[in-house]
């Protein structure tokens, strides 16, 4: 078992197939685009530091941190820790995008480059973080999407339509971010 002292400097290809949670319901969008471009993004100070989600039927857990790459983007280890599996692991670069009033977050796994997840943040309280990806069933109606305009565009007119995002997933934090 990991030391919880030491920094996660892992993360789980395409967020440990988005927490296996929603592997079995559903599928997240990943296009080959973003919203914007990286250099558009700002860094909120709230999601730097260590997090974790349980996962309740098999008791295991994933950690999640998020470093200040530069002053527009975070980059994400993510490691995945499944009762008798191997520790999964993945990498990503992560930038943020406001649309409609939301903060979506661009999400690039340095081994997949040419796709972008797109996810939403927000804070029900500051030790939790509620994390819900655009569902690629909710993106199919837009058909290819070329450029990052388009693809504001067609989010911007969808986003609030029943069932645009996965159901979801909360993250506690386990520690804030390293000075």
């Amino acid at each position: 078992m990991r030391d919880p002292g030491k920094p996660v400097l892992a993360g789980l290809r395409l967020w440990a197939p988005l927490l296996l949670c929603l592997a079995l319901t559903a599928c997240p969008y990943g296009g080959p685009v973003p919203l914007d471009a990286p250099e558009a993004g700002t860094l909120d100070q709230r999601l730097l530091g260590r997090w974790v989600q349980h996962h309740e039927k098999d008791r295991g857990f994933a950690e999640f941190e998020f470093f200040a790459f530069n002053a527009h983007e975070y980059y994400v280890a993510m490691l995945n820790h499944e009762p008798f599996k191997p520790e999964e692991a993945a990498h990503y670069r992560v930038f943020s995008s406001a649309v409609g009033g939301r903060t979506f977050l661009n999400c690039r796994d340095l081994r997949e480059k040419e796709s972008y997840i797109l996810a939403v943040y927000e804070f029900p309280d500051p030790e939790t973080m509620a994390l819900s990806f655009v569902k690629d069933d909710a993106m199919k109606p837009a058909g290819e999407v070329k450029t990052s305009q388009a693809l504001r565009r067609f989010v911007a007119r969808h986003m609030a339509e029943p069932g645009f995002f996965e159901p979801g997933f909360t993250l506690q934090r386990a520690e804030p971010a390293r000075q």
